[in-house]
């Protein structure tokens, strides 16, 4: 294949960043228009409820968001696929395909903003609510076994994966990450709440990593931990805007998958990795003493370890159940972690 024409990295990595954040602003503004549709919203009948949704499916927002969900799903896969072809970029470039790709993505985002705003209704209206957190959990799991190999997994000691499994995790991942982040996206109308503006930010700095694939920053991994950090902080804050009493448990839970694996991959100072376990612990039991005002009690801090005990026991489910069918394969694996 033809070299591709490059463009400076450090450069589409931070005019992506500012954009993201500008078309978080739209988002915003956009949906102060959107009253027309919420007053019309159902009253929120639990976890299993999706509230931003019409109350009954509209033929136009049907068609509308599966039509342009499925252009934006089929495009990345195809972007994907021609840039694990393409021959490898020098560090600190980027090649036209990821320039393209991000311009794509770019793109898509305006056309779900102007749906939103003329149709309202995502693809909550015909899917469950746990599909789509169900797919980005499944996506930190891929990350999880990835990086096994560079940083550890339980306070920087690697686990032993079957390599098949491994393999077969770096081969399918762009394409699950793309599914999953996609999906997401029009999942979701185009809201203005700070749940939505920090999942969508955190959505387009996913997108960011899906369309510079073999670039150097695709695999920094101070910018991957970012990406799995960030979690923390949307999950909190959509449980803040549930009023549900849960957002210590999404926040001091993700962040444990921190102190645990994460900050064993750009700490190396052992007393930075003591102070900051020492630090989150703290901070851990105060919210659970109730010293900030919140119900939560020591009874309850139990519930930090949910989402670490979830996410680490998929890794292994996941890594042997797809050394299942990898285990005959010997074709090296394309994907990028």
């Amino acid at each position: 294949m033809p070299a591709q024409k490059s463009y400076p990295l450090k450069n589409a990595f931070w005019s992506s960043v500012v954009i993201s954040a500008l078309l978080c602003a739209v988002i915003y503004f956009c949906s102060l228009t959107l009253g027309r549709f919420t007053s019309t919203l159902l009253p929120d009948a639990g976890a299993s409820w999706y509230y931003w949704k019409l109350p009954h499916a509209e033929l136009y927002a049907t068609i509308s968001v599966w039509a342009l969900y499925l252009a934006h799903q089929i495009t990345a896969f195809v972007m994907i696929a021609r840039i694990n072809r393409a021959n490898t970029l020098p560090d600190g470039e980027a090649g036209e395909l990821n320039i393209r790709f991000l311009k794509i993505n770019g793109v898509f985002v305006l056309l779900h903003i102007l749906q939103t705003t003329l149709f309202y209704d995502g693809l909550a209206q015909q899917m469950p609510v746990m599909s789509s957190q169900g797919s980005v959990i499944v996506m930190l799991v891929l990350m999880l076994v990835m990086l096994n190999g560079r940083r550890g997994l339980f306070f920087g000691k690697k686990v032993k994966l079957p390599s098949a499994g491994v393999r077969g995790v770096r081969i399918i991942h762009p394409y699950y990450i793309a599914w999953a982040v996609i999906y997401t996206f029009w999942f979701h109308p185009a809201e203005g709440t700070v749940g939505h503006l920090i999942g969508f930010f955190y959505l387009f700095l996913l997108m960011i990593q899906l369309s510079l694939a073999k670039t150097k920053i695709h695999t920094d991994i101070r910018w991957l931990t970012l990406l799995e950090v960030f979690v923390a902080l949307h999950g909190a804050l959509v449980a803040v805007q549930a009023k549900n009493g849960m957002w210590p448990m999404f926040l001091f839970g993700f962040l444990m998958m921190f102190i645990v694996t994460g900050q064993y991959g750009i700490i190396k100072q052992k007393s930075a990795l003591v102070g900051a376990s020492v630090v989150y612990l703290v901070m851990a039991f105060l919210v659970y003493s109730g010293v900030f005002g919140n119900d939560n009690t020591l009874a309850d801090i139990h519930q930090i370890t949910w989402i670490p005990i979830i996410l680490y026991g998929l890794v292994f489910v996941f890594s042997w159940i797809i050394a299942l069918f990898f285990l005959k394969k010997k074709t090296p694996a394309k994907g990028t972690a």
